[in-house]
């Protein structure tokens, strides 16, 4: 097993046991009581917040060891390649002169694509990971998740429902089967995510398709 293999395994391993502790303590508080309502809210939260983290997590993975793996930029797809440049393009927008233009295009452009692929950033959620928003960020890097698209309703949910709990709505989970439906969403998404990085890493996927 490789390291992010372990890595994504043990990040999934743990998140899964605590909403598991979560849900034996729903299960066991009577039915339709003030006890269960909380936990049901809990219990919605926490399966956004590991949602949330797990990508954040998966993302950050893969581009660590793409990262670490010293592969040449210009080796790359467009995709990754133009991420990994993201931070010298914004600070190109500072100063869009002729001559400053003239001298990225003919020498910093053509330097950065012969170096060793680096992450300046990162793939941010900006706390609100809309299905849009993860499926633009795994598209950014080259990652199929057509998960996301499959279960695009009850993501949005999710994340709609959670920010009335965080803001203090009465929003309410009517019962644990109900919650079931959104968990079996998110795991598949975060699955399929953990599938696909371990196929970009495995299969140097990352890497520009040489023409036939």
């Amino acid at each position: 097993m490789n390291q992010w293999e372990r890595d994504l395994e043990q990040d999934l391993n743990w998140r899964e046991a605590e909403i598991a502790t979560l849900k034996v303590l729903v299960t066991e508080s009577p039915r339709g009581s003030t006890r269960e309502r909380a936990l049901l809210r809990a219990l919605w939260a926490l399966l956004y917040a590991h949602y949330e983290g797990f990508c954040k997590f998966a993302w950050d993975t893969y581009l660590d060891h793409l990262q670490a793996s010293s592969t040449m930029r210009g080796e790359c797809t467009d995709n990754i390649a133009r991420f990994s440049l993201s931070a010298s393009f914004r600070s190109l927008r500072g100063n869009l002169s002729v001559d400053s233009l003239w001298e990225y295009c003919t020498k910093e452009f053509r330097n950065a694509m012969s170096q060793p692929i680096e992450f300046e950033d990162r793939l941010e959620t900006d706390s609100n990971l809309w299905p849009n928003i993860c499926r633009e960020n795994c598209l950014a890097i080259d990652l199929p998740l057509p998960s996301v698209d499959l279960h695009r309703a009850k993501i949005k949910a999710l994340v709609s429902r959670r920010n009335d709990i965080a803001h203090g709505q009465p929003m309410t989970i009517e019962t644990l089967d109900e919650y079931k439906k959104y968990e079996h969403a998110v795991f598949d998404v975060m699955y399929e995510l953990a599938l696909a990085v371990d196929a970009g890493l495995a299969d140097r996927k990352y890497l520009r398709q040489s023409p036939n």
